[in-house]
């Protein structure tokens, strides 16, 4: 019903969403594509309850997650890992409860004082830092020696002069390039994270490896395997990521 109201009575960025599924899947009619529009507004619908009923909602993280920090853990390292806006990305502020390592995550604040404060206090909840993201280069240069878990929602819309372009979903794609600089600056490892529901109430946080030393890395590598990996999510399941994203510019 909430999906209904968000995408038929709203309409709430309707032909941008449209718009962006008919230039990612050009082979679908448009019946097909009206499907995949109508799953994103359910399943937008569902993250935006979810993030109203945080207590109702519990993360699972993969053997293959749960190894990855665990290595972590031993090796006492740092480690940047890269996200999109696919699935509850917002479920990522409860990673802290599986590990011991600090683990942070860049964010906006927002103008407003007050929801911005709302914001702030619900990511944090569970243990999570939040970064500034003008500030995030400088603090996490100087404290490079600590261990930690950085975490990257990386496929925003940088601009055409502080990207990297990468084919992603049929055409070319500026993607941000902030995370991969700051590894290959700091020398840490880098991951995919990806989230997909197992049930109503469960999601399911995976880790995918990317490198273990980015400072070995050929300029613009990191950032084409996060693209080509979070291009395989969306083809699994286009219904999650955020369609209604002026991704396109």
């Amino acid at each position: 019903m909430l999906g209904y109201f968000i995408g038929q009575v709203c309409k709430y960025r309707l032909s941008v969403c449209v718009q962006n599924l008919a230039r990612a899947f050009p082979h679908l009619s448009y019946q097909e594509i009206n499907i995949h529009r109508h799953n994103f507004y359910q399943n937008l619908a569902r993250i935006i309850w979810e993030n109203f009923h945080p207590r109702q909602v519990k993360l699972h993280l993969s053997e293959s997650a749960l190894e990855t920090i665990n290595r972590l853990q031993k090796q006492r390292s740092q480690a940047i890992l890269l996200l999109g806006h696919y699935g509850n990305w917002e479920l990522i502020t409860k990673i802290p409860q599986f590990t011991n390592i600090p683990t942070q995550a860049l964010y906006k604040p927002l103008k407003n004082r007050f929801l911005n404060y709302l914001s702030y206090k619900k990511r944090t909840k569970h243990g999570m830092r939040l970064l500034p993201a003008q500030h995030a280069l400088r603090i996490l240069l100087r404290e490079k020696q600590t261990p930690s878990i950085t975490l990257f929602i990386a496929d925003q819309f940088p601009g055409h002069d502080n990207g990297i372009a990468v084919e992603f979903l049929q055409q070319t794609t500026f993607m941000f390039s902030g995370a991969e600089k700051l590894a290959r600056q700091l020398n840490t490892s880098v991951g995919y994270v990806s989230l997909h529901p197992l049930n109503k109430q469960v999601w399911e946080l995976d880790i995918t490896p990317i490198c273990d030393h980015a400072a070995s890395t050929s300029e613009g590598f990191i950032t084409r395997q996060f693209a080509s990996m979070l291009e395989k999510s969306i083809q699994k399941d286009p219904s999650w990521w955020l369609w209604t994203h002026r991704r396109w510019k």
